[in-house]
């Protein structure tokens, strides 16, 4: 055996199912290795920015470790975009990257880079083996580091020589760390603070690990490594609201880590956020933090906490506790096994019912869909598309991606979702995201069915991977509010530059006769009654599908919403 053979069966060992990537000289060893056996599947696609995300997707879609691999230098950096999304959303993934070997490192030869170095901000670890006999050591240590604790992306880079190397090592034992709990004492001081508060709250962030029945704690992936009750919305989180008679609130795109038809849930913050649910956290006395960092658009740029409130942060890494809002009370732990135990420590109960109903009014009123002006002729209105989206998926259960087009503050104020993993969306900021992760997610979960929601702008940045959907026969709707525009710039610009607009319209041909082209279902929407039956054309075609949304150069956020402005609170 070589290394490259090698590498393959540590991943196989390791649990991996599927890898995705492009070709290239320092890699060809391993894409050997690859062909010759048929436990790991490879798919080809068509940039490696769209293997990462892919890598991206299948993580989250089923609790297993996504793999990408990309040849030196300038495939490296393809990835770094999609790499990078998944360090800032604690998304596991492991990055294969070759490397030029080792008699002429050093010297700049062709496509020479180092990748370590360049990875070394937007990855948990960071390795390059230099001996074949040290595959086994370092590939599956880098696999723990993706899955264990605070999951991530991994890199690890692997010189030609090395792949080529015969070896006779074989994979360690697979086996994961243990999760931490609180400690008893400090748990039973939170749980003090909880219960003394007339107006809890609890929110819950990207930590809180939630996944349908499908994922599988043995396949070497991240649910083993991040609490025993991954498979739906973990019951000790929803039973500690309950009995806190707190409003439940996630992070921003982090909408479905908790049932949205139960009583207490209120939202999700961010872009967008619906006034009760900013209410719930801006007018607690107590805050339970269970997973969540804090981010810029969570906390209205950092100043939807108010001063008073005692605060009890939970994350399973120690560096997320007091980084943001210092704590009264800061748990080191996984989110549910420390709500299991503050569940366990708490001696009657905290409740503000009328709080809490007040906030639940104001949540149903403002959450309806407003009414709008019909748009212009032959183009469909964002709310019109978010009932038709609504419609769909009552009728055909589905799993909806969303990528980063400003259509994506309607769905979090508009739609709901019951079903843990039901929903994704990208707070990592990057566009493109969302077609190759939904191709991700779609391979993960064969069985189901998996809606894209893009904008135009992010569409066009990945299209050319439809070619990759159609080969490899992945049936996702992808759904195109097509606006012809740059929508998110497009409003600060309205917003903070008197409407001087630069730069961020275009044009576009047409999107479903582009998906026809390539031999997927091709749909054309331009009155929003046509829409459904649109969409159910696309689900029913079994085939990878555009449905092309023609709207205003204009249409965006919802009405009132403004864009938050870089530099200062709104």
């Amino acid at each position: 055996m070589n290394g490259a053979g090698l590498v393959v069966e540590v991943l196989a060992a390791e649990g991996v199912s599927q890898v995705y990537g492009i070709p290239g000289t320092t890699i060809m060893d391993l894409l050997d290795a690859l062909a010759r056996q048929d436990g790991i599947r490879y798919l080809s696609v068509r940039h490696e920015q769209v293997a990462a995300s892919m890598a991206d997707g299948f993580s989250r879609g089923s609790g297993r470790l996504g793999v990408c691999v990309a040849s030196r230098g300038p495939g490296a950096m393809n990835l770094a975009t999609a790499v990078g999304n998944a360090f800032d959303e604690s998304v596991p993934l492991l990055a294969l990257v070759g490397q030029v070997p080792g008699d002429v490192a050093g010297r700049g030869a062709f496509e020479e880079l180092d990748v370590l170095t360049l990875f070394r901000p937007i990855t948990r670890w960071q390795v390059q083996i230099d001996r074949a006999d040290r595959i086994p050591e370092l590939l599956q240590r880098a696999v723990r580091r993706a899955v264990s604790g605070r999951p991530g992306p991994v890199l690890v880079s692997l010189p030609l020589d090395v792949l080529r190397a015969g070896v006779e090592a074989r994979p360690q034992p697979r086996f994961r760390p243990g999760l931490p709990r609180p400690a008893a004492a400090d748990a039973r001081t939170a749980a003090r603070v909880l219960a003394q508060a007339e107006r809890p709250a609890v929110l819950i962030g990207g930590g809180v690990r939630t996944a349908p029945a499908a994922g599988d704690p043995d396949a070497g992936g991240f649910p083993a490594a991040n609490g025993p009750d991954v498979s739906g919305f973990p019951a000790p989180i929803t039973s500690l609201v309950e009995k806190l008679g707190a409003p439940a609130v996630t992070t921003w795109s982090r909408k479905n880590q908790f049932p949205n038809d139960h009583p207490n849930f209120l939202g999700s913050l961010g872009a967008g956020a619906l006034p009760a649910t900013e209410r719930a956290i801006k007018e607690a006395d107590a805050l339970l933090a269970l997973g969540c960092r804090f981010s810029e658009f969570t906390t209205k740029r950092w100043t939807l906490l108010s001063p008073g409130t005692r605060l009890v942060h939970v994350d399973i890494d120690p560096d997320e506790l007091g980084k943001v809002y210092p704590p009264e009370i800061a748990l080191h732990a996984d989110a549910t096994l420390a709500a299991a135990d503050l569940l366990t420590a708490m001696n009657g109960t905290a409740s503000a019912p009328d709080w809490l109903r007040g906030l639940r009014a104001a949540y149903t009123r403002d959450r309806r869909l407003p009414d709008a002006a019909p748009p212009p002729p032959g183009t469909v209105a964002t709310a019109a598309l978010v009932r038709a989206l609504a419609e769909t998926l009552t009728r055909t259960p589905a799993t909806l991606v969303v990528d980063a087009p400003s259509t994506g503050v309607w769905i979090q104020r508009h739609l709901d979702f019951t079903r843990p993993g039901s929903h994704f969306a990208s707070s990592g900021g990057a566009m493109a995201w969302g077609f190759p992760a939904a191709l991700g997610i779609q391979l993960a979960r064969p069985h189901e069915r998996v809606i894209c929601l893009s904008g135009d702008g992010s569409f066009w940045m990945v299209a050319q991977d439809l070619e990759t959907a159609v080969r490899e026969s992945i049936p996702v709707v992808t759904v195109v509010a097509n606006n012809y525009a740059y929508g998110n710039t497009r409003d600060r610009q309205r917003t903070a530059h008197q409407a001087r607009y630069f730069g961020v319209f275009y044009d576009n041909p047409d999107l479903a006769g582009f998906a026809r082209l390539h031999g997927a279902h091709g749909e054309r929407v331009t009155c929003g009654a046509d829409l459904v039956p649109a969409l159910e054309r696309a689900l029913a075609s079994g085939k990878p599908a555009i449905v092309d949304v023609v709207q205003d150069r204009h249409e965006g956020l919802p009405p009132g919403v403004v864009p938050l402005p870089a530099g200062r609170p709104r």
